[in-house]
């Protein structure tokens, strides 16, 4: 189904990226990737870099749910 995600982090590098797959890029816009780096950043910059992780697997969760919800 393609429909994996990576949430990367270089703390050495300050670079944060999110990589879905093709099944689900096809769906998903970058801009919400892009939404998702940008909060896990500002956590980071603020000391709080789990928190940051939290809410990015959260929000990648959440994107998940609405485009590819559980089938019974």
């Amino acid at each position: 189904a393609r429909t994996g995600v990576l949430v990367f982090v270089s703390i050495a590098e300050h670079y944060a990226e999110v990589i879905a797959d093709s099944g689900i890029d096809s769906r998903v816009g970058q801009h919400v990737w892009d939404g998702v780096v940008r909060d896990l950043t500002a956590h980071a910059r603020d000391d709080r870099l789990a928190d940051g992780f939290i809410k990015a697997i959260e929000a990648t969760g959440a994107v998940l749910a609405e485009h590819f919800p559980v089938s019974t």
